[in-house]
């Protein structure tokens, strides 16, 4: 399992955080380019790839690859 963030894209609504449920991210203190606080993977190892982070940003700024996708690629 992978989770990236494309920081630029970002624009620290917190929907992502909102809606994990396993408390895998979290709002950082960085910034991106366009200088909105960016989302970090805080706790990775409590990620159980349900995707609510990726289905719930607007911005399409994060995306969970399964272990099935990494092993197919």
């Amino acid at each position: 399992m992978a989770i990236y963030i494309e920081e630029r894209l970002c624009k620290g609504c917190g929907l992502c955080v909102h809606f994990c449920r396993r408390d895998v991210l979290r709002m950082s203190d960085r910034r991106n380019v366009k200088g909105y606080n960016v989302v970090e993977v805080f706790q990775p190892d409590k990620c159980k790839p349900c995707k609510l982070c990726e289905i719930n940003c607007p911005d399409f700024a994060i995306y969970v690859e399964s272990l099935d996708e990494v092993r197919t690629g």
